[in-house]
């Protein structure tokens, strides 16, 4: 029995069918992101089939249409979210229903919108193309008439983030210390005074606001983001870690999150988690060489040459632009002993960017391995005048008399 089951397994492995297949509605958030709207409605239609009525899957499948002027679709798509969810599909409702040619209902969305949690800054909604034909008609001052949809706190917010965009940074803490008092979107107002003590290089006042903002609400994407980057440049690995599972919980289609994860993953160890999520990542974006290399340093750092530099050519075939994939393969190369193919990659390396005194360095030292004692030399002149002061140690013992 345990030989048939042995058996089984290796035949159902090797098979693949137990091999990572990509989901349907992330893989059409990720065509959405790519441009690719048709192919996104193609697999939203069938993430439907498996949880029809899904909010979230006829939203993306709605803005796909929309942004293929498939108003209709879009409109029946919106509609269904709205019913479901008041106030979430409303802007988008009332966009979608100027290109139908029904002003009326255009404004009845906008006020459904203009009272609900999802309400967008004014000056988005006046600045808005479609919306913006309304404007003549007696019906949208009358909605602008019938109340101030926006209130003073608002607009300071509004101005607040608008002196952040200036660099007026004191002016924008001053109103968003006065919101804070007020409890107005707390969350909100803490991450956007920790993106400005971040401009300002205050590394200890953006923890202390982000993690309030966490606090405040876990539900913020934005906060959390902040808080894992600064936990990987600080080297807290197992708090980013934490926060990027966070992430990817409140949204799978975090999918930059799953890249961050890796590698605070291989820093505590975990090399197998690491390449899965490099893998899950790639199953949504197979042509990032970016993602490519990113593995193969992960490999290369722990000790797998061979399957780094299958990631490494991966990323080369898809890109042959960059120099420091190059530059890695070649170390790689290095520690395999292929020393003429770490030679010819920091070669290629240093086409691409002749100023890298670390591949020159790099280059420097294969030669000299390979007994061209004048060309290593060379390198090792070249890597100490772009700043490799490492090398002047190498030229002293090995090259004075060159």
């Amino acid at each position: 029995m345990k030989i048939l089951i042995s058996l089984f397994m290796f035949l159902f492995l090797s098979n693949g069918l137990w091999s990572q297949s990509p989901d349907d509605y992330l893989m059409g958030r990720a065509c959405m992101m790519k441009g690719q709207y048709d192919s996104a409605i193609v697999l939203f239609d069938r993430a439907l089939q498996q949880k029809p009525g899904d909010v979230d899957i006829l939203f993306h499948r709605g803005i796909s249409h929309f942004n293929l002027q498939n108003n209709m679709k879009a409109h029946e798509d919106f509609f269904q979210v709205e019913r479901r969810q008041k106030g979430m599909a409303s802007h988008y409702l009332a966009r979608t229903e100027v290109r139908l040619n029904h002003p009326e209902q255009a404004l009845k969305y906008l006020r459904i919108h203009l009272a609900s949690r999802y309400k967008l800054p004014e000056k988005d909604i006046l600045l808005d193309e479609e919306l913006g034909t309304l404007q003549a008609r007696d019906d949208w001052k009358a909605l602008w008439n019938e109340k101030s949809w926006y209130n003073q706190n608002d607009r300071n917010f509004q101005d607040a983030l608008f002196h952040q965009g200036n660099g007026a940074y004191l002016e924008a803490i001053n109103l968003l210390n006065d919101l804070e008092k007020q409890g107005y979107r707390k969350s909100e107002v803490l991450t956007i005074k920790a993106e400005i003590y971040e401009s300002l290089g205050n590394d200890k006042a953006v923890m202390a606001e982000i993690d309030r903002a966490v606090r405040s609400d876990v539900r913020n994407h934005n906060a959390l983001g902040i808080r894992v980057e600064y936990a990987m440049k600080n080297g807290k690995f197992e708090e980013a870690l934490a926060d990027c599972d966070k992430l990817i919980r409140l949204d799978p289609a975090q999918f930059e999150a799953y890249l961050v994860r890796a590698v605070a993953r291989s820093e505590t160890g975990d090399l197998d988690g690491a390449v899965g999520d490099i893998d899950n990542y790639l199953l949504y974006f197979p042509d990032r060489d970016s993602a490519y290399f990113l593995k193969g340093t992960i490999l290369y750092r722990h000790g797998k040459y061979l399957n780094a530099i299958l990631s490494f050519n991966k990323a080369l075939e898809l890109n042959t632009g960059r120099a420091e994939y190059y530059h890695h393969r070649g170390l790689v190369y290095v520690q395999t002993g292929t020393l003429q193919y770490a030679e010819k990659d920091f070669s290629m390396a240093l086409d691409l960017d002749p100023e890298n005194g670390q591949t020159w360095f790099e280059k420097g030292k294969v030669a000299a391995r390979l007994g061209k004692n004048e060309t290593a030399c060379h390198n090792y002149k070249k890597a100490y005048q772009y700043g490799v002061f490492e090398a002047r140690n190498f030229i002293v013992k090995n090259c004075m008399g060159e």
